[in-house]
């Protein structure tokens, strides 16, 4: 980890002193539990914990010499510390056990930190999109003038990829929410998997459920994909930021203090270096991916070729991604948005944008599509060949257009002029800003005027409700393949049916809230159980 890229709360989880407090977690869960089951004194956990404060890493790190064992060192000091009530530490437990669930737990305390900084995200690119929804651009493909568009659309599609990436994050939390005292192999030899699901409900996760001597490490995969997908989002941002900087553009630029320096020789110089330094850490973080990538195929049950990776690539994993995410929540917070610069920059081509809509309006009048396409290119790079040297007049497509007389008798005077009307190609805005944040600008700032305190729909809830009904309500599909399977001697289960749909509720909205709308919502006789789940 380096420390010019370390923020304090994320860092704090990956220290040394972090590691040795899980632990302690996981142990004080099971020691908890051998009281619950009548194996060990209640005075155990007050012992267990003076013992702990009387020890230090660096007690831990100087028997680890000894033992050449991280664990073990940590189990003997302390259990020695314990004196005759040392014994129930670590009973019937493997490193792995310890090592593994409270892998699980900091994991998950580093993706709720990467999902606090990713919901800023989004509040901040949501509310710059809603502003600048009618702020007209030009959008390029290639890099090459295309056609103008909303530069708040431009924005909500960022939006749209933070929240694809938010939700992955939100899936991986889940998907670390596993844990495991199965022992060496996973044949609890030592302990029943009764009494390992009560110690890690303590610790509010779920048995994993075929573990070796290792929790899977596909599961540690995905978190890292779920984070690749997050710096996928960062990054390209930070790409089109760097574009917009370009002197030739001076669209978007990005904050600059009144004591910050460009350049050591060129005092002009305003570069774009919040940007380009995402974007160069994004490309850590890919290898930090790749490299844990290699750790699921481990040797049968298990060998020790994952540690090392694990050591360097996870705490820096997620140290550098919460940097970049961090950083890119304040650089769209701070950025300077130049509609003027827009505007002049969309005009530069002469209105060359116009040309789809030209040549739609030709072949829509009976011309040869073939024939209409090279009449519109010939004279489109006529003065496409002058944009970037002499110049041209603001509408000088339109202009020359105007000119010819094939033109003119096909499409018309007026019907020309209307095409490059730079309004028409926002008319479709409030349907995209309606699928992404499920409300127009129009009606958001309708009821913005009636209530002031209305914000900006960033962090929609999405709630899955799975519905599972009663086995004589059945559809008649569902019980004709019942019945044909137990004609043919098959074994069938009580079998369920069900249903599954998503609701959509504003981001403030509480769990009791949902749930007691949810009971009032499904209330049927035929319905024998329901499950929400939080999705986003």
């Amino acid at each position: 980890m380096i420390e010019r890229y370390s923020r304090p709360e994320m860092k704090a989880l990956w220290t040394e002193d972090a590691k040795y407090a899980s632990w302690a977690e996981v142990e004080k869960a099971h020691l908890s539990t051998l009281i619950d089951s009548g194996e060990a004194p209640q005075e155990v956990i007050s012992i267990f914990e003076k013992a702990l404060r009387n020890k230090s890493p660096d007690d831990f790190l100087k028997r680890e010499q000894e033992t050449g064992h991280d664990v073990i060192a940590f189990v003997a000091e302390v259990g020695d510390a314990m004196g005759d009530k040392g014994h129930f530490l670590h009973k019937g437990l493997t490193s792995s056990d310890v090592l593994d669930t409270s892998l699980s737990l900091r994991i998950r305390s580093s993706l709720s930190i990467l999902t606090k900084t990713i919901q800023k995200i989004r509040e901040n690119l949501a509310a710059k999109s809603f502003e600048h929804s009618k702020t007209v651009c030009i959008g390029r493909t290639h890099g090459i003038h295309a056609e103008p568009m909303s530069f708040g659309q431009v924005l909500s599609s960022h939006f749209a990829e933070f929240q694809r990436a938010h939700l992955e994050i939100l899936q991986a939390q889940k998907i670390m929410s596993f844990g495991k005292l199965s022992g060496a192999v996973g044949t609890y030899s030592q302990m029943s998997p009764k009494f390992e699901a009560a110690v890690l409900t303590k610790l509010n996760l779920e048995p994993e459920y075929v573990a070796t001597q290792v929790i899977p490490r596909d599961r540690i995969v995905t978190v890292a994909n779920a984070i690749l997908s997050a710096t996928n989002a960062v990054e390209r941002f930070a790409v089109n930021m760097r574009h917009w900087a370009r002197t030739e553009l001076g669209e978007v630029l990005e904050p600059f203090g009144k004591k910050q320096k460009g350049s050591s020789a060129m005092p002009h110089k305003k570069n774009p270096i919040l940007a380009e330094n995402l974007c160069g850490l994004a490309r850590s973080i890919r290898g930090y991916v790749g490299m844990l990538s290699e750790n699921v195929a481990l040797w049968h049950e298990r060998d020790i070729s994952h540690s090392s990776v694990e050591r360097i690539a996870l705490p820096d994993i997620f140290v550098t991604a919460d940097f970049m995410l961090a950083r890119c929540a304040s650089l769209i917070e701070g950025m300077q948005i130049r509609p003027e610069a827009m505007l002049a920059n969309l005009w530069k081509s002469g209105g060359l944008w116009a040309s789809q809509s030209v040549l739609t309006a030709l072949v829509s009048s009976g011309m040869n599509r073939t024939e209409a396409y090279e009449f519109v290119q010939a004279i489109a790079l006529n003065i496409s060949a002058k944009v970037s040297t002499v110049g041209v007049e603001q509408k000088q497509f339109l202009h020359d257009l105007l000119q010819n007389k094939k033109v003119t008798e096909i499409v018309g005077n007026n019907t020309l002029s209307t095409l490059f009307d730079t309004e028409r190609y926002l008319i479709t805005v409030p349907v995209t800003f309606k699928r992404v944040f499920g409300i127009t600008p129009e009606e958001f700032a309708r009821k913005n005027n009636l209530s002031n305190d209305m914000k900006i729909p960033a962090l929609q809830k999405v709630i899955k409700v799975t519905v599972e009904l009663l086995p004589d309500v059945l559809d008649t599909e569902a019980k004709t393949i019942a019945n044909d399977m137990r004609s043919s001697g098959t074994d069938v289960l009580d079998m369920r049916q069900q249903k599954s749909f998503f609701v959509r509720l504003p981001g403030h909205s509480s769990p009791e809230n949902i749930n007691s709308y949810t009971q009032e919502v499904l209330y049927n006789p035929v319905i024998e159980q329901y499950k929400i789940e939080v999705v986003q």
